[in-house]
């Protein structure tokens, strides 16, 4: 599995993403696999439609 290192990341929104993904029981990683799956999914849906 690759490491991924952010740098210069904004302080609010990693302070907002770690309490949600608290909130829902999972750690800060596997929130930020969910968002990113997410994103890809509906990447590929618009480029079957033919939209970018």
């Amino acid at each position: 599995m690759a490491t991924v290192n952010l740098r210069d990341f904004p302080d609010q929104l990693h302070r907002e993403a770690k309490a949600k993904a608290a909130l829902m029981g999972i750690s800060l990683k596997d929130l930020v696999v969910k968002v990113v799956e997410r994103f890809l999914e509906e990447e590929k849906k618009r480029e079957k439609k033919g939209g970018k």
